[in-house]
C-alpha cells in the first residue's frame, strides 16, 4: 500500500472520527459546553474542512495498491510489528527467481489467501460468524464481500485492538510518541534479525534524505531490469537498464521512484509514463511551439522508440522499438539540440498528422493574431521586418521634411506630451487612446457603416493579440500552470471558437467593404478618413482565409480532438480536406503562403491607406496631450490677465 496515500487516508479518518465524536457530544444540551471548551478554533477550522472534503479522504486509498516497501517505524507499533516476516510469507525466500517478473503484474488479491489469517486468527469462529451476518460484532449484508481481509485490514499497519475492538493508539499520533507508551524512547528500531534481515535489505522504505535510499531501490527494481538478473529470461519481455548510461542533467543521482513513482506495486504494467513536469518546466514557446502542447516529452527526448497518436486523447505518445536482448535506452533522456528527433514526426507519409516540414516558430510579424516568438528566425519573418522598419523611417522623414511648419518649441511639446500622459491627467489621455484610436469614436459619429466594418476588421485583431501576448508572457513567467498551456493549445474549446470567431469576423468586414464599394450611391467623402486602400483589404482577408485552410488541413491530419470542434470553420473546412493524398506534405508550402501573404502585408502598410492603425493611437494620445497642455496654458494666460486687471 502506497506510504502517502495510507498516511492521508489515515488522517482523515482519524480527524473524522474526532470530529463526529465532538459532534455528538455538541448536539447533546447537558455535554454542550464542555464539547465547545474541548475543541479550539484549529479544530473546529480543520474539522469543517474535512467535512466538506470527506469524500475525497475516503477515495485517496486506491484499492490493492501493494507497495512493496515497508514502512519499519510504523510496523514495528502495528499488532502484527513483533512477528517475522516469514509468519506470513513462508515460502518466499525459498524461491529461485525473487523477484518474479511474472508475477510482479498480478493483482495483490491474487497473492492473498484468508487462511493465512485464520492460522492466528481464529478462523472458525470468523467463518462462523460471517454465516450468522456478523462481524467484528456488527451485522453485515453479504458474507462473501468479508472474504478478502486486506481490503480492510492493512496487515503491515494494522493498529493494536482493543476487547472493545476499538484502536489502542491513534493513527494520527507520530511513532516516536507511541514508542514511549511501552519503553522508554529508543533512537532507532531494534535490529532485525534471521530471515527478516534479507527482506529487509529491500522491501525497508527509505527516508528520502537518506543516502541509501537509491542503492535501496535500486537493489530491488535492476532485480528484474539488471544487466545480471537471471530472471531476465522469464517469460514476460523484461528490459534491462544499464544504469551507467542513466547520466543526463543530473539524474544519475536519482533513484527509479524518483520518476516511475507507481513502480513499486503490484500490476507492475499498469503504471503510467514518468511525468517529467513533476521536475521540469516546460519549455518555452520559441522550443515546443503551440502545436506540440499535445506532445509527451518521451516523444522527442528519448532515443530509439516509435511515436504514434493516442486515439483517445490525441497526444502523440511512444512506445519501445528496441529489442529485449539489448540494453534499453529509457533510461537516457537526451537534450533533443537540433532538428534530428523532430523528423521521427516531420516525414512524408508520418501516422501522428504532422506536417512533413519542420516548420519554424512563430515570429513577430505572426504577433497581431497568435501567441507567437519575439523572434525571427526565418528568411519570410527577417526580410518583413526589415521592410517594414524602413518603411516607417521613411514615413516618418516626411513627416520632419519642415513641409508642416511645426511651431518653435514643438520638441519641448512633444517632450510635455510625454510627461503628460504620465501625470495626473493620464486618464484623459487613456480614454483618448481607446475611444479615438481603439475603438474610433469619431468615425462612429460621422459614418456607422463605416465604423461597423472597420470595428470587424480591426477589433479581432486587438483580441487575438492581446490573448497571444497573454499567452506567449505566461509562457515565460509561469510556464507550470495549466491555463498558460490552455490558452495555447488550439484544440481548448476556448481558444478554438474565439479565433475562429475573430477570424470569421474579419472575412465578413472585408465582404461589407466590398459590397459598400459596389452598390453604395453614397459618394461623399468624409473628411480626416483615409480612402479605401484595396490592395491592404485583400492581403489581409487573403491572410485569413488562407489561415482558415491551414486550420482545417490541420484538424484533418490530427484528427478529431476534444474541444475541435469549436473551431467551427476549421472544422467544417476540415471535411473537405480529409483523404486528399499528400496532405501532410501540402500542409507545409499552404504554411509558407500564409507567412508570406502576412510578410506582403507588413512590407506594404507603411506606404498603404492602412497605416493609420499604426498610427491612430498614437496622434490620438499626442492630440490629446497638445489638448490638455494648450487648455492649462489657456488657463494660466487668464489668469495672469486677471492678475494684471487687478
Amino acid at each position: 500500500m502506497d506510504h502517502g496515500n495510507h498516511a492521508i487516508h489515515s488522517h482523515c479518518r482519524a480527524y473524522w472520527h474526532e470530529f463526529s465524536e465532538w459532534f455528538r457530544a455538541f448536539s447533546s444540551a447537558q455535554a454542550a459546553s464542555e464539547a465547545v471548551r474541548g475543541l479550539n478554533a484549529t479544530g473546529l477550522a480543520v474539522a469543517l474542512v474535512l467535512l466538506a472534503a470527506s469524500t475525497f479522504c475516503f477515495a485517496v486509498e486506491p484499492p490493492d495498491a501493494g507497495s512493496w516497501f515497508l514502512d519499519a517505524a510504523r510496523h514495528h507499533v502495528s499488532a502484527h510489528g513483533q512477528i517475522s516476516c516469514q509468519d506470513c510469507h513462508p515460502n518466499v525466500i525459498r524461491r529461485t527467481a525473487h523477484p518474479d517478473p511474472a508475477q510482479v503484474n498480478r493483482s495483490l488479491r491474487d497473492f492473498f489467501s484468508a487462511e493465512t489469517c485464520y492460522g492466528c486468527h481464529d478462523g472458525t469462529i470468523i467463518k462462523k460468524n460471517l454465516e450468522m451476518g456478523l462481524h467484528a460484532g456488527k451485522p453485515i449484508k453479504k458474507a462473501e464481500d468479508y472474504s478478502h481481509c486486506i481490503a480492510c485490514h492493512d496487515p503491515h499497519y494494522q493498529p493494536r485492538l482493543s476487547k472493545k475492538g476499538a484502536s489502542e493508539t491513534k493513527p494520527v499520533v507520530q511513532t516516536r510518541e507511541l514508542c514511549s507508551t511501552c519503553h522508554d524512547q529508543k533512537q532507532k528500531l531494534p535490529e532485525a534479525v534471521g530471515d527478516d534481515v534479507k527482506c529487509l535489505e529491500c522491501h525497508k522504505a527509505s527516508d528520502p534524505q537518506d543516502s541509501e535510499r537509491a542503492r535501496n531501490i535500486d537493489r530491488i527494481c535492476l532485480g528484474c531490469h539488471g544487466q545480471a538478473a537471471a530472471t531476465t529470461k522469464a517469460s514476460v519481455t523484461v528490459p534491462w537498464i544499464d544504469k551507467g548510461k542513466h547520466i543526463f542533467k543530473g539524474h544519475s543521482g536519482l533513484d527509479c521512484l524518483s520518476c516511475h513513482r507507481e513502480a513499486a506495486r503490484f500490476e507492475h504494467h499498469r503504471q503510467s509514463s514518468p511525468n517529467c513536469r513533476q521536475c521540469h518546466t516546460p519549455h518555452r514557446e520559441s522550443i515546443i511551439h503551440d502545436a506540440h502542447t499535445k506532445v509527451s516529452c518521451q516523444a522527442c527526448h528519448l532515443d530509439q522508440i516509435e511515436v504514434s497518436r493516442d486515439p483517445g486523447t490525441r497526444k502523440v505518445v511512444w512506445q519501445r522499438s528496441e529489442k529485449t536482448s539489448q540494453a534499453s535506452w529509457l533510461n537516457v533522456v537526451r537534450p533533443g539540440e537540433g532538428t534530428g528527433s523532430c523528423q521521427r514526426c516531420h516525414h512524408a507519409g508520418n501516422h501522428v498528422g504532422a506536417a512533413a516540414m519542420v516548420l519554424p516558430a512563430k515570429s513577430l510579424i505572426c504577433m497581431p493574431c497568435h501567441a507567437a516568438t519575439f523572434s525571427a528566425r526565418d528568411p519570410i519573418s527577417v526580410l518583413a521586418l526589415v521592410g517594414f522598419g524602413l518603411g516607417m523611417c521613411v514615413v516618418a522623414s516626411v513627416w520632419f521634411t519642415g513641409t508642416l511648419r511645426p511651431r518653435a518649441g514643438s520638441i519641448a511639446g512633444a517632450d510635455r506630451g510625454i510627461k503628460a500622459a504620465f501625470s495626473a491627467r493620464a486618464a484623459a489621455v487613456l480614454k483618448a487612446l481607446f475611444l479615438d484610436g481603439l475603438f474610433q469614436r469619431k468615425l462612429f459619429i460621422q459614418s456607422r457603416l463605416r465604423w461597423m466594418i472597420h470595428a470587424l476588421i480591426f477589433l479581432p485583431f486587438v483580441v487575438r493579440f492581446v490573448w497571444g501576448l497573454a499567452a506567449l508572457v505566461g509562457s515565460l513567467a509561469w510556464p507550470s500552470q495549466a491555463w498558460v498551456w490552455q490558452m495555447l493549445d488550439k484544440n481548448w474549446f476556448l481558444t478554438a471558437f474565439v479565433f475562429d470567431l475573430t477570424g470569421l469576423m474579419v472575412i465578413l468586414g472585408v465582404i461589407l467593404a466590398i459590397l459598400r464599394r459596389h452598390f453604395s450611391r453614397d459618394e461623399v467623402v468624409i473628411d480626416g478618413l483615409p480612402e479605401r486602400d484595396w490592395l491592404a483589404v485583400g492581403l489581409l482577408g487573403g491572410i485569413v482565409l488562407v489561415g482558415f485552410l491551414l486550420e482545417g488541413a490541420r484538424l484533418a491530419m490530427t484528427g478529431p480532438a476534444e474541444g475541435a470542434r469549436w473551431a467551427f470553420v476549421g472544422w467544417a473546412l476540415s471535411f473537405a480536406w480529409r483523404g486528399t493524398a499528400g496532405l501532410n506534405e501540402i500542409y507545409g508550402y499552404v504554411w509558407y503562403l500564409h507567412a508570406f501573404l502576412t510578410g506582403a502585408f507588413l512590407l506594404y502598410l507603411p506606404f498603404s491607406g492602412m497605416v493609420h492603425v499604426v498610427m491612430a493611437p498614437l496622434v490620438s494620445v499626442l492630440n490629446a496631450a497638445d489638448r490638455f497642455h494648450g487648455h492649462r496654458g489657456s488657463s494660466r494666460h487668464g489668469k495672469n490677465h486677471g492678475s494684471g486687471h487687478r
